[in-house]
């Protein structure tokens, strides 16, 4: 960790951890005899906490970087997050000491139990530095710790000053500022715990809080072979996801091949398939029978994000895909609901389709929060692959993820109609793209003076026609089925899905126009880039026109129009860009407009034009 120190940010940390702990031992001093030389001592150190942390602050310049993908981004954020936590404690010794003056009754101070938490601060202060100086987990444990404890003593203390209250033994003031003063202690806690699991964060590499953690231990343990411990892990962000889920690459610091076979070996039972060979075409080679699993969405960041969003402009490398790190695994967490709706997703995957989806190596439930350990695979998303790679390996990863589309939906395929409800869908979050572009709201537009219907209007009316085009069978979808929720693997030429939280059987065009328009709203300034990659998606629309005809699916044309004015339209929410989104809102009207001027006694004339739609 001596590389990730800024020039002068050791010494200056050292000078802020002693003048915190000097200013909470005049403190603890002033408790134990209270003297007005010492309450001044510690009332005119006002700013000097402040003006050291402000120091700190401005020699750790990649500490305002967001995303903080970098051991060192990420490691002075937490230098940051420290000196920002011992200036805190400042403040809250002197509002403490504010308080104490307050107090006619010295009696009611209750100096042992309030000597005895200031010493507990005080050891706290010492452990901020010296676990990060060293990197010391143990230590860094121990000072998240202290939010517990401080609070067992701030609750305590408020209890019995609550019932001196209630019972009037008292001067109510001086209660009063007593229990202001227990307060104090336990927002003293609350920063101490914050320091702590910022030094976890700066020794992992990567935001962890103590339930984090905490999950993340239970599972490596789950993982390994008792030969390596979460502090021997690498953590690597990898992405954080619209619900609230955090995503991270597990590499091992010290190397271990027993760990790497256990990560081989655990979940065969699962993600194992029913046999080698899979149902319909040769994508069951290609795409099904592949070694069991993928990863999760998790997974897709490896290239997608922190390649591919920082590589908006570069020209395709050549047909060699970039390597990717070797994880062991792939760690998830959230909230408890959203991680087990992910668990079950790809269990059900295992039982309806083995091998496209990861396996699950681990899952850790923790209070609110949850966690899984997912397996990690080889590969790149394809959102990476169009935005870095060559014509010739994009064409090759589209044509596997054909036929293993072809191998899911034959072998899945339920004779049962179905309607996807791509208009209840638009509707549902129209009020989410009005607060992103409000500019979108019909306000009684005219065209050569007739007025145009409202985008609502436009919906009400095409929900009515979709009732009457149900998908003459179901299949098992993706349901969420983005550039960067699949994997390809060039060296197996295999395909895998991530993220499978929305799979269910359902009508397979909203997996089809899902997919299309996550080509298009790729937001890139490189025009020749952009028109590749465009044109990728019209083929890959072809390509599934030819899908439908072979199924005899009659009305194919008229459901996928429906899904893309869907998603194009409810897309525009993730865009800023005027420009884009204006587009994609423009495509949304026009072809909600072109189906409804379309003669619905004779669905099988009907034909959406993709080459108008998928160009700029």
């Amino acid at each position: 960790m001596d590389q990730a120190w800024p020039e002068s940010t050791r010494d200056n940390l050292r000078f802020l951890c002693s003048e915190v702990d000097s200013q909470y031992g005049w403190l603890q001093a002033f408790v134990s005899a209270p003297t007005a030389a010492m309450a001044r001592k510690l009332l005119e150190r006002q700013g000097y906490a402040e003006n050291l942390c402000q120091r700190i602050e401005q020699a750790c310049p990649e500490a305002r970087n967001h995303k903080r993908s970098h051991a060192r981004a990420r490691f002075q954020q937490s230098l940051v997050e420290v000196a920002s936590g011992l200036a805190r404690l400042s403040e809250l010794a002197r509002s403490c000491l504010e308080q104490l003056i307050r107090v006619d009754d010295v009696q009611l101070v209750d100096d042992v139990v309030l000597v005895k938490s200031l010493r507990r601060v005080r050891r706290g202060i010492l452990r901020s530095e010296m676990s990060l100086e060293n990197g010391s987990l143990s230590l860094a444990l121990k000072l998240a710790r202290s939010r517990e404890k401080l609070k067992r003593d701030s609750e305590g203390r408020i209890r019995a000053l609550t019932g001196q209250l209630k019972k009037k033994r008292a001067p109510a003031e001086d209660l009063t500022h007593l229990l202001f003063v227990a307060r104090e202690i336990s927002q003293m806690g609350e920063v101490l715990g914050q320091l702590g699991e910022a030094v976890i964060s700066a020794t992992l590499g990567q935001s962890l809080n103590f339930e984090r953690y905490a999950s993340l231990t239970h599972l490596v343990n789950e993982l390994g072979d008792g030969s390596q411990t979460a502090g021997e892990m690498r953590v690597d962000t990898l992405a954080e996801t619209r619900s609230g889920s955090r995503i991270s690459g597990i590499a091992s610091e010290k190397p271990s091949e027993r760990a790497v076979e256990k990560v081989s070996e655990k979940g065969n039972d699962k993600g194992k398939p029913a046999n080698d060979k899979q149902k319909g075409s040769k994508a069951g080679e290609s795409g099904g029978s592949k070694q069991k699993g993928s990863k999760s969405k998790d997974r897709k960041t490896v290239a997608s994000k922190s390649k591919g969003s920082k590589s908006r402009d570069r020209k395709p490398t050549g047909d060699l895909p970039l390597t990717s790190p070797e994880y062991l695994a792939i760690f998830k967490d959230g909230l408890g609901r959203k991680v087990e709706e992910e668990r079950q997703g790809v269990e059900r995957w295992h039982d309806i389709y083995p091998g496209i989806a990861p396996r699950i190596l681990s899952h850790h439930q923790q209070g609110d929060s949850a966690a899984l350990l997912i397996e990690h695979l080889p590969g790149m998303t394809l959102e990476h692959l169009l935005i870095n790679e060559s014509s010739r390996l994009n064409r090759t990863a589209q044509q596997a993820l054909v036929e293993t589309l072809h191998s899911v939906w034959t072998t899945t395929r339920r004779d049962k109609p179905v309607t996807a409800g791509h208009m209840r869908q638009l509707l549902k979050r129209l009020s989410d793209v009005y607060q992103i572009h409000p500019e979108f709201r019909h306000c009684g537009a005219s065209l050569c003076g007739r007025e145009m219907l409202s985008l609502e209007a436009l919906i009400e009316q095409a929900a009515g026609l979709e009732r009457s085009l149900e998908a003459p069978f179901a299949v098992y979808i993706h349901g969420d089925f983005n550039v960067d929720n699949i994997l390809f693997d060039p060296a197996k030429q295999s395909i895998r899905f991530i993220d499978l939280h929305r799979s269910a059987y359902q009508d397979y065009v909203q997996d089809v126009s899902v997919h299309m328009v996550s080509h298009y709203r790729l937001q890139l300034t490189d025009a020749a880039l952009r028109a590749r990659i465009l044109a990728l998606a019209l083929s890959f629309g072809q390509r599934m026109r030819h899908f439908a005809h072979e199924q005899g699916d009659t009305t194919f044309e008229w459901r996928l129009a429906l899904g893309l004015a869907r998603s194009f339209g409810t897309s525009t929410r993730f865009i800023l860009d005027a420009g884009l989104a204006g587009r994609m809102f423009n495509r949304a009207r026009f072809i909600l407009e072109h189906v409804l001027g379309a003669d619905p006694e004779r669905p099988a004339d009907y034909r959406i034009p993709l080459e108008e739609l998928f160009v700029d």
